[in-house]
């Protein structure tokens, strides 16, 4: 018998066959409330689904759903603990996902993270339009997704990490394209630190990735914090960004509106500078999490 649940799962899945295509086999399939049931995301990663949930009890699925792997992540405060399997086959070792013809690397078995945010899709997708020969700095680069389609593009790619393990998963993501790591640079250490380091050595970059990540060590304090050092973390790139550079600014914070963060920016920014409001992809429907801006000099 069919329940209102099926039926909202159905429902959603449907709705993201203009997602999915031979060129993107990774999505969001259920976003929580807008699609019918708080605090419950399905991610589907090439037929590995990932069910996240604030309960202690996840919701069971139809089924004759059509997946490879079910795995379940619980959402607590404060515990990021790796997903455990639920149904169909286990995943041992990672596997790769297409994003708009564009190979990623992704880990079930890694942790918290496994290894690429859909909710980044447009963002990637556009800098690899407007990155072809520039020289792109991907700071808080994570598995260097944003600096593999820069790459792609034709671009100089230098990837800043706090993090040699995810460095090394980013270079792997480079070679999953046919893109030869070593013409490109890969930088261990403090975000903030190395954009000093750029500025005193004169070097400069026509476009600049800032995501930093919603917990994010600084040297100062020892907690990124938005309100505190988003517009430092700006300034700071702004000395190394070439006349009419390009700027991505990406925040996920849900207690920080668009509007704030816009106001933060433009502490920081020169007068009638082109600032660009993005929204999420389609399949995050009602989510705004995420704040993107453009930031044309």
């Amino acid at each position: 018998m069919t329940t209102p649940l099926d039926r909202k799962i159905r429902a959603a899945i449907a709705r993201r066959s203009c997602v999915i295509s031979p060129q993107t086999n990774a999505c969001r399939l259920f976003n929580a409330a807008r699609d019918g049931l708080d605090g419950v995301t399905i991610d589907d990663f090439a037929g590995r689904w990932l069910l996240s949930t604030k309960e202690l009890d996840a919701p069971a699925l139809p089924g004759d759903l059509v997946y490879r792997s079910l795995y379940i992540k619980f959402l607590s405060k404060g515990t990021k603990t790796a997903p455990r399997h639920a149904a169909g086959e286990k995943l041992l070792a990672r596997f790769p996902v297409q994003e708009n013809g564009v190979s990623y690397w992704i880990d079930f078995q890694a942790g918290y993270s496994q290894g690429l945010f859909l909710d980044q899709r447009l963002n990637r997708s556009r800098l690899r339009e407007l990155s072809p020969g520039c020289n792109v700095l991907n700071t808080f680069a994570y598995t260097c997704g944003f600096g593999v389609v820069a790459a792609l593009a034709g671009g100089n790619t230098v990837n800043l990490d706090l993090s040699r393990a995810y460095l090394d998963w980013g270079r792997d993501n480079y070679r999953l394209n046919q893109l030869d790591p070593e013409q490109h640079d890969f930088i261990y250490g403090d975000v903030f630190d190395w954009l000093g380091r750029f500025a005193k050595r004169k070097l400069r970059f026509d476009f600049i990735v800032l995501d930093p990540p919603t917990f994010s060590r600084n040297r100062k304090s020892g907690v990124f914090r938005a309100e505190d050092d988003y517009s430092e973390l700006l300034e700071l790139a702004l000395r190394v960004l070439r006349q009419q550079g390009i700027i991505l600014c990406c925040l996920n914070a849900h207690h920080i509106s668009a509007t704030q963060f816009k106001n933060i920016l433009k502490q920081r920014l020169p007068p009638h500078v082109d600032l660009r409001q993005e929204p999420m992809p389609e399949d995050f429907p009602g989510s705004n999490y995420l704040k993107t801006f453009w930031v044309f000099l």
